[in-house]
């Protein structure tokens, strides 16, 4: 039997050299000492709760108690103990873990509280229990067959010591930059500090899915937002999974790897690095935000400001003029003005919302692992991480009219 050979990119990546130097930052960093006798009491109370879990496991709604139990196990177990006053968090988060295996134990449903609350849901990356944070209305109905709601989902900034057990504790304490009485919004985790993308990318469409599930959400009127960080992960997000969205808003920051790192032509990587920045940069997507209402926004003097001022450079190379937010004398912050002007469009895409088959598709990818927008799928490219498109319009009068660029195949699911 002839051995099949490697595929080009998996041979190149074979041959890239390796770099054994130690890793000079680590995230999460190291905590202060963890005082021995508090250890060691959380830790057999977190025991002692891990098997009175065991009870409920089977339960639908079982990772809302074991996001709380996995965050707290964490964090002992990586002793990401950053100040003296943050140890009553972890009995404060053992406290709710009891609380919701007795919910589960009783059968009370989790999805009729109102405030700020936290919910759990099981990847299918890794089997493990993810948390998510809500902020829901006092007055939004919750009850079975009520009117479904907008949905706002906020991707949160970087931070180095927020770790799921700090997370949880924000989501329980703290709202979101934008405050909204008119739907829910929506906090996923995002495993920490990966800028959304990867299994972050992923946690992302999962909570929403989740949240749709099991509160009113309207899937047609959610809207995509986030800030530093989160701005990146409203960038990628948006851009990759356009389709999903009623409106999307990235604030500050950033959409590539080359010009954001100030990167010289001579100081670039190995080729095929570059080309794998082709999987996430966003000027390489930068067509797919032709179908969603977009509006960014920059602090006039942030650095960040340069992600926006990017992407309305490559958007102008396709036709379309973005509409920027710029929050006169802020630096990486809103200002309410902006805020309002921001949340306004915002509502107003939403109150159209979004259109499940529009008569016009704009598709772009560099790989078929983002390859469907709408009814508009891409099935085979000519050369992988190459600039690949198809933009579609359909009429009654003209049927389907479509133009490709480096396409092998691609098929069309009528509604």
């Amino acid at each position: 039997m002839t051995a099949r050979p490697l595929p080009a990119l998996l041979l190149a990546l074979a041959t890239l050299p390796l770099n054994a130097e130690t890793i000079p930052r680590r995230i999460p960093p190291p905590g202060i000492p963890f005082p021995e006798k508090e250890h060691t009491q959380l830790t057999q109370r977190l025991a002692a709760l891990q098997a009175e879990f065991q009870r409920v496991k089977g339960h639908p709604d079982a990772p809302d108690a074991e996001t709380l139990l996995r965050a707290v196990r964490l964090a002992l177990h990586h002793r990401e103990l950053y100040k003296d006053t943050q140890l009553p968090l972890f009995g404060k988060t053992l406290d709710l873990a009891a609380r919701r295996i007795q919910q589960l134990r009783k059968g009370e449903p989790l999805n009729r509280a109102h405030g700020l609350q936290v919910r759990g849901y099981r990847s299918a990356i890794d089997g493990s229990a993810q948390p998510y944070g809500l902020e829901i209305p006092e007055d939004l109905d919750l009850s079975p067959g009520a009117k479904k709601a907008p949905l706002y989902v906020w991707l949160h900034g970087r931070g180095d010591k927020t770790t799921d057990l700090y997370f949880i504790q924000q989501r329980l304490t703290k709202p979101g930059q934008f405050k909204v009485a008119d739907g829910i919004v929506l906090h996923p985790f995002g495993r920490h500090c990966m800028g959304f993308k990867s299994a972050g990318e992923v946690d992302v469409l999962d909570a929403i899915d989740h949240a749709t599930r099991e509160y009113p959400v309207d899937p047609d009127r959610i809207a995509l937002m986030g800030f530093s960080m989160g701005g990146a992960g409203a960038w990628h997000i948006g851009a990759h999974y356009a389709g999903r969205f009623a409106a999307v808003h990235p604030g500050a920051g950033f959409a590539e790897t080359a010009r954001y790192n100030r990167l010289q032509p001579a100081d670039y990587p190995h080729p095929v690095v570059q080309q794998l920045w082709g999987n996430y940069d966003v000027p390489a997507y930068a067509r797919n935000l032709l179908n969603v209402p977009l509006v960014a926004y920059s602090g006039e003097t942030d650095k960040q400001k340069q992600a926006a001022d990017l992407m309305a450079e490559s958007l102008a190379q396709h036709g379309h003029t973005l509409h920027h937010v710029i929050g006169k004398g802020m630096g990486h912050k809103y200002d309410e003005t902006s805020r309002q002007q921001i949340l306004l469009r915002i509502r107003q895409a939403l109150a159209k919302g979004r259109d499940r088959h529009p008569g016009t598709i704009h598709l772009q990818t560099r790989t078929l692992r983002y390859h469907r927008l709408h009814w508009l799928e891409i099935t085979g490219l000519q050369q992988h991480w190459q600039d690949s498109r198809a933009d579609a319009t359909y009429t009654p009068e003209d049927g389907f009219r479509i133009t490709t660029r480096n396409l092998r195949s691609l098929r069309l699911h009528l509604p």
